[in-house]
């Protein structure tokens, strides 16, 4: 099975167009941002006429944490994300492969009739951009703000503190230096459905952007979640909870959210209070993830029936993950019984897999529905597949003491922008089926869409 990116560029075949080299990656709406733009693709195309390096496929060794990446590894980033973008898997590593052929199927067995059922539809960043307010995204959620906000338990990735009392931290139209976020109480409104729908019922808190208004500003963050009664996964106000996480219990199924991030960008938690985030070196080989083992495990022993874990790790804007990043994430699930992996932090959506393994815990096989990134959510970034938000909805049942994901359904969504005079006006959701399906679209809308991602 071919899922989120992957399967858009099957089917509209572009692979050709890539190779060619004639896709450009971000589309800026702004004079200022095309104007930024296009000194920063001189810079490059002059770089590569001196025989400077033109990827197109992943780096391998890059980790992509802000505090450690060196000189070339942020010319690198800049490449792939103003310049090229990146169409390959790691060299010799046979994802492209996996992913396309070989990610398995989620196991089904007719014999197993569950007496209890609940739904879990999840999305992936929340981000603070200018657009993202209640002007623009006035009918942001009008053709699917219903379907996705009904299921049982509805969750995200918050990428941006929330403290009501600052103004707001805003992502930058053509990001050239450290960014430091702040949403406001009508972002959190656009993120939860614009008043007409419940909202979040967990969001995890555990990215890199978990410290950008320093620990009072997580605080702050945390205490407007509690007042909306939204749980909270990542983070903690009191250190007593280290290996303590949220269980939400629907229909008499009870399940756990666990979260991680693998940078804090340029901040750092203060020696002894490592136990505000759960920040782990997830982008590194063979990682110390004691922390979550110990809270999942505590999630057992609290009578958890599902294991569902936001882990913000990976690389940026790229279709496929990284081989460290896929082996990390198998082995979180071999060590922690994790039942479902939403990934988050590289902005685009990423394939999914089905893994096989021995439970830690009950030495017994089972399987971890793996989503490597579901990519920005309500969000409106320059590059282009960042337009593309990857929406799972699962289907959970338990029988007995047995609880098991019967169902997994991956949507592709776009985010449709109308812009005029260098201003973005409108922004709305839309189900990329239908433009994958021209009889079911208008013809200008189709060429909008074909346009924005093929440059044709």
């Amino acid at each position: 099975m071919e899922e989120g990116l992957i399967l858009f560029l099957s089917e509209l075949n572009v692979r050709d167009l890539f190779n060619r080299k004639k896709y450009r990656p971000v589309e800026a709406w702004s004079f200022w941002g095309k104007l930024k733009l296009t000194v920063l693709r001189m810079a490059f195309t002059l770089r590569r006429l001196l025989g400077g390096r033109d990827w197109d496929a992943v780096w391998p060794e890059h980790h992509e944490d802000p505090l450690h990446m060196k000189r070339r590894e942020l010319i690198y980033f800049s490449h792939k994300y103003y310049y090229r973008a990146i169409i390959k898997a790691d060299p010799g590593s046979g994802l492209e492969t996996h992913f396309r052929s070989h990610a398995g199927s989620l196991c089904n067995d007719a014999e197993f009739i569950p007496e209890k059922v609940i739904t879990i539809h999840s999305g992936g960043d929340l981000m603070p951009y200018a657009s993202i307010n209640a002007g623009v995204c006035k009918g942001l959620w009008d053709e699917v703000g219903e379907e996705f906000f009904s299921a049982d338990i509805v969750t995200a990735n918050l990428e941006t503190p929330v403290v009501l009392n600052k103004k707001p931290g805003l992502v930058p139209e053509v990001m050239l230096n450290h960014m430091y976020f702040n949403a406001s109480e009508e972002m959190m409104e656009v993120f939860s459905g614009n008043k007409k729908h419940k909202g979040y019922d967990v969001l995890s808190v555990a990215n890199n952007h978990s410290l950008d208004q320093g620990t009072q500003g997580l605080e702050a963050t945390l205490r407007m979640l509690r007042e909306k009664n939204i749980a909270y996964c990542g983070a903690r106000h009191l250190p007593d909870d280290l290996h303590a996480v949220p269980i939400l219990d629907r229909n008499g199924i009870k399940v756990a959210f666990l979260a991680a991030t693998f940078s804090l960008n340029a901040e750092q938690l203060l020696h002894g209070e490592e136990w505000r985030v759960d920040h782990l070196p997830l982008n590194k080989s063979n990682p110390d993830i004691s922390r979550l083992v110990l809270q999942a495990k505590n999630a057992r022993a609290k009578g958890a029936d599902l294991l569902v874990a936001h882990l913000h790790m990976g690389c940026a804007y790229q279709p496929y993950p990284s081989m460290h990043t896929v082996t990390n994430m198998r082995e979180i699930c071999r060590q922690t019984g994790i039942d479902v992996v939403l990934g988050g932090h590289p902005h685009n959506p990423q394939p999914l897999e089905y893994f096989l393994f021995i439970d830690p815990f009950t030495g017994i096989e089972k399987q971890s529905t793996i989503i490597y990134s579901m990519g920005d959510f309500v969000a409106y970034d320059i590059f282009k597949w960042c337009h593309l938000p990857l929406v799972v909805k699962m289907k959970i049942g338990k029988r007995g003491n047995e609880t098991r994901v019967l169902q997994v359904i991956p949507q592709l969504w776009y985010m449709q922008a109308e812009k005029s005079g260098g201003a973005i006006e409108s922004l709305k959701f839309k189900k990329a089926d239908d433009f994958l399906n021209p009889d079911n679209i208008e013809l200008e809308e189709l060429k909008k869409f074909r346009k924005m991602f093929l440059n044709y």
